[in-house]
């Protein structure tokens, strides 16, 4: 059998992934799926990177990008005017903080990726949804069954909602191992992630030739959803030392709420200024952002 650990989203919470990689060095993997979003929204994404760039070197992992990835590649070949600000100021510093090896790494990630192992059934991998990487299954009704129709795999893993869960709908099966750094978990300060094994059907390795034990189309997985603790209040006061609280003002004052009540103050801060202003984004002034943030007491 082959065991496997699946993660998303981990927007730089460095901390959040320490704590997983201590859990898989007392219940070792074969291997790990990383479904995009590894940076952004978080104090020294550096040591995020260092750590990935350790997992990749002490355990196989298949990387895909997320969203987050996108954001920095494209400001990277045309600046998209980040600055310090509630819009954008937790982009424009973990783009300061990135070295042009992380770039180059990050560029070298594909967008989806369908995985097949010997003792494991094909699976398509995506951030958000098939051929949408900001696509949310959590956005309107038969979401996750038209995302598993876009498939030809039974099963399809993606982030990008944080929201941990695993839906099926007649022979095929979403799983979304949630946020292992920005759960949405209405707890607060953990870290999710999924365990996979791979199992073989009944009489598989009878067919085809097949090796004895081994898993066509017609394997099947057993999941399961883990959260662990790690030191959040540790993580949250590296907002503030780090320089990044100053950048992205707003937003990270909603994320650092976030983190400690896994409720989803980034996307409900960015809601209510809409609802304020008329004005892109990025445009909206800085007071309409203060006086949202007095509204949710962030």
């Amino acid at each position: 059998m082959t065991r496997l650990a699946v993660i998303s989203d981990i927007h730089g919470n460095y901390m959040a992934l320490e704590a997983f990689l201590e859990y898989l060095r007392k219940h070792p993997v074969d291997g790990i799926l990383c479904l995009g979003d590894y940076v952004t929204d978080s104090p020294y994404p550096e040591r995020t990177m260092r750590l990935i760039y350790e997992m990749r070197e002490s355990c196989p992992c298949v990387m895909i990008r997320g969203n987050r990835e996108e954001y920095l590649l494209e400001n990277e070949k045309k600046s998209q005017g980040w600055k310090p600000s509630s819009a954008n100021g937790a982009l424009y510093y973990t783009a300061l903080h990135l070295s042009r090896e992380d770039m180059a790494f990050l560029e070298e990630l594909p967008r989806e990726e369908i995985f097949s192992k010997e003792g494991c059934p094909d699976t398509y991998l995506c951030h958000g949804t098939p051929g949408q990487i900001r696509g949310n299954v959590t956005f309107g009704r038969g979401t996750r069954e038209r995302a598993l129709g876009a498939i030809e795999q039974r099963y399809l893993f993606g982030g990008h909602s944080h929201h941990q869960e695993i839906f099926t709908r007649g022979e095929k099966t979403y799983l979304n191992p949630g946020s292992l750094g920005l759960a949405i978990d209405g707890v607060g300060g953990r870290a999710q992630f999924a365990l996979v094994t791979g199992q073989a059907s009944q009489g598989s390795g009878s067919q085809g030739g097949g090796a004895k034990g081994s898993t066509s189309k017609d394997g099947t997985w057993r999941m399961e959803l883990l959260s662990i603790p790690y030191d959040v209040e540790g993580f949250l006061r590296d907002f503030q030392t780090s320089g990044l609280e100053e950048d992205g003002r707003i937003l990270c004052r909603a994320i650092k709420k976030t983190l400690v009540t896994g409720i989803n103050y980034f996307y409900e801060s960015i809601l209510e200024v809409q609802k304020e202003s008329p004005l892109p984004l990025a445009q909206i002034p800085e007071s309409v952002w203060e006086t949202v943030a007095r509204r949710l007491e962030l």
